[in-house]
């Protein structure tokens, strides 16, 4: 197996960050992640420590899978940072005129988001297993039929064959596409067929929590990673939630084209919405905000009384109280101006606010050792299966009357029984019996049982 099919298929702990869509806005995104960053490099005692080198998955929507590209080929929050402090003029600087705009349904040049995607990505491929350091995932939508596309990178995927040779940069632009603001990009997607794709932000995966969740564990996806608060943790980080307030009155008068820019405003709200109600429901998540003032935070509510994850969620809310809370003076029409996908004069601006509103929100104690690097739940764990491919030394050892083997594993290790997966920690004893099978026992019990066995030699 190459490093990164060890990563993806190995028993343990496993920790997935999820990235909104939202266009310029992505930049409140890398002010959460350089905190978390600084928190994780400092739980580590590590000061290179990258995000990559920490989340088994990294996944993004749009603006966000921009990011997660960055993040899965390695890159530190701050080369990202640098990066999109220049790219929002690049891409949003020139209009089309009205005239293709209407005809065409294209605001921007495209160009300069491709050069700039090419510059940053060049020819690095969707499986390249030696470049890609982490499991990634960009979510894309096809248009022309009507389907959510998450793009991954883990070799046993159904379709990993036929999409591994697509270049990153060519998935990143597809997710990217939004709908008004650039033309569809067409794929070859293998078996002489061609898809068209637009913005995976035209879907209910804007928030792309709950698509990794399925992703990570449905049983058609080949990750197959195990369920649990304490064996699967979710970050998803969102490029600002809005919070605007209109009256009946202010749509008295919108024509097609301010219709057709306020939609993906309304997709991208609807879509998170969902999402969290769906994740707080199935998460144990310090975080939990509430949803609306009917159903509060969820913090009761679970699916048949059990938690399927540890989820955090970080956002900002495009409200003047909220960002007074920080000590920031907007007025109603700098708020909703804000919160605009596309005007790249924001971005110093939002980007501050991600870093005030991550010192505000983002505890230490919500990455806990039990998800840490260096926890024995967190590193590599053997499993054994009767009968294949370990080669151990077993002592006879005897129980009562009852002879069996014996060997101390000094690592965390797991063994595959009838009944199910047993776990074992550093200094437990995995036990053969006479018939062969395996099962693990706990040094102290171990101790208090069993003695040396006299073969008589």
């Amino acid at each position: 197996m190459t490093p990164l099919q060890q990563r993806l298929t190995r028993p343990g702990p496993k920790r997935i960050l999820s990235l909104d869509g939202g266009g310029v806005r992505g930049i409140l995104t890398l002010g959460f992640l350089e905190r978390m960053e600084m928190i994780l490099r400092e739980q580590h005692d590590n000061p290179d420590l990258l995000l990559c080198d920490y989340f088994d998955l990294i996944g993004g929507t749009s603006t966000g899978s921009i990011i997660a590209t960055g993040l899965a080929l390695g890159m530190p929050v701050s080369e990202l940072t640098d990066y999109y402090m220049t790219l929002g003029d690049k891409i949003f600087g020139k209009k089309k005129n009205l005239l293709r705009y209407l005809t065409k349904g294209e605001k921007y040049d495209i160009k300069p988001l491709n050069k700039s995607l090419k510059d940053v990505l060049g020819d690095v491929k969707l499986g390249d297993q030696d470049k890609v350091k982490t499991g990634l995932c960009i979510v894309t939508k096809r248009a022309d039929t009507f389907s959510t596309w998450p793009f991954h990178n883990h070799p046993e995927g159904k379709y990993y064959d036929l999409n591994k040779d697509i270049p990153l940069w060519k998935v990143v632009r597809a997710s990217a596409a939004a709908p008004t603001y650039f033309l569809p990009l067409i794929l070859d997607i293998g078996n002489k067929e061609k898809g068209s794709f637009i913005d995976g932000g035209i879907s209910m995966a804007n928030n792309p929590s709950l698509t990794l969740l399925l992703l990570a564990t449905l049983k058609g996806y080949p990750f197959h990673w195990q369920m649990g608060t304490d064996q699967l943790k979710m970050v998803s980080v969102g490029t600002g939630s809005l919070s605007r307030k209109y009256s009946y009155s202010d749509f008295k008068h919108l024509n097609l084209m301010d219709w057709a820019s306020m939609l993906p405003d309304h997709f991208m709200t609807d879509a998170n919405y969902y999402n969290q109600v769906i994740m707080q429901i199935l998460s144990d998540s310090p975080t939990a905000t509430e949803i609306d003032s009917e159903i509060g935070d969820l913090k009761l509510d679970s699916l048949n009384g059990k938690h399927a994850l540890s989820y955090l969620r970080y956002d900002v809310l495009y409200d003047r109280s909220y960002l007074a809370e920080m000590g920031l003076d907007f007025s109603e029409k700098e708020v909703k101006n804000l919160s605009s996908m596309d005007n790249y004069r924001n971005i110093s601006t939002l980007y501050d606010i991600g870093r005030l509103a991550a010192e505000r929100h983002m505890k230490t104690e919500h990455f806990p050792d039990r998800f840490s690097l260096n926890h024995p739940s967190g590193q590599p764990v053997k499993r054994f299966t009767q009968n294949k491919g370990w080669n151990l030394d077993f002592e006879m050892v005897k129980k009562k009357p009852l002879a069996v083997e014996a060997v101390q594993i000094n690592e965390p290790f797991e063994v595959e029984t009838i009944e199910g997966v047993m776990k074992g920690k550093p200094g437990d004893y995995l036990m053969k019996g006479v018939r062969g099978e395996l099962y693990v026992c706990d040094r102290s019990i171990y101790d208090e049982t069993y003695e040396g066995y006299d073969t008589g030699d």
